[in-house]
């Protein structure tokens, strides 16, 4: 029951469906979701431990708020781990696998003909897991699910605003081709454009918030 209640509401956060500025109350968010509540407050934990809600004592839960200092380093810490799975990654690459990724690919092409900005980013963060996957670097993958869960938190619905989805697309592009030309090197610049420029979307967006 825990971990279906886990779900249900990671869904409901990284698809900006939770209160964002007002605390919701344990007993009140049980009644919305019919469900008991030691179980919930079992999964609330988990999210709080992730640093996708907050909780205060007698106010409940609400959506963490990211600093632009913290979106600094978690975008520091995605390219240090990124950038070290390169060599493994190449080590491990085979025709096949690239064609995985390249599928991967054509599903998020989708989900900008739909402007579908939750379900680009799910499709997103299975692209970038995927080379964690081929360079079995299972370790970091899990420091990695916790980041790109925060960049989805923040930023699911500016990504389409922005216009930023097309962009994603070319760059993962140049990141397929890199591979497929063993191009260690170009690999590592292709990483590092394409989280720059994601992340100066959102510090773009935390500074006009502030």
């Amino acid at each position: 029951m825990k971990d279906t209640i886990y779900a249900s509401l990671k869904e409901i956060i990284l698809n900006n469906n939770f209160p964002s500025d007002d605390f919701i109350t344990e007993s009140s968010l049980a009644e919305q979701l019919n469900v008991s509540r030691t179980p919930l407050r079992e999964a609330m934990q988990d999210l709080v431990s992730e640093n996708l809600i907050e909780f205060k004592p007698r106010k409940g839960y609400k959506i963490k708020t990211h600093s632009l200092e913290e979106v600094e380093q978690i975008f520091l810490l995605r390219y240090v781990i990124e950038k070290e799975i390169i060599d493994p990654l190449f080590d491990n690459l085979t025709p096949e696998k690239i064609e995985g990724l390249k599928r991967i690919l054509v599903k998020q092409e989708e989900t900008v003909v739909e402007e579908d900005g939750y379900r680009f980013m799910l499709v997103d963060k299975k692209f970038h897991r995927e080379m964690f996957l081929i360079s079995e670097y299972n370790i970091f993958l899990e420091s990695y699910d916790l980041f790109h869960n925060l960049t989805i938190l923040i930023g699911a619905q500016a990504i389409r605003k922005k216009g930023r989805m097309a962009e994603v697309i070319k760059e993962h592009r140049e990141i397929i081709k890199m591979l497929e030309n063993r191009d260690k090197a170009g690999m590592t610049e292709a990483i590092k454009t394409h989280l720059d420029r994601t992340k100066s979307m959102y510090t773009d967006m935390l500074a006009s918030d502030e």
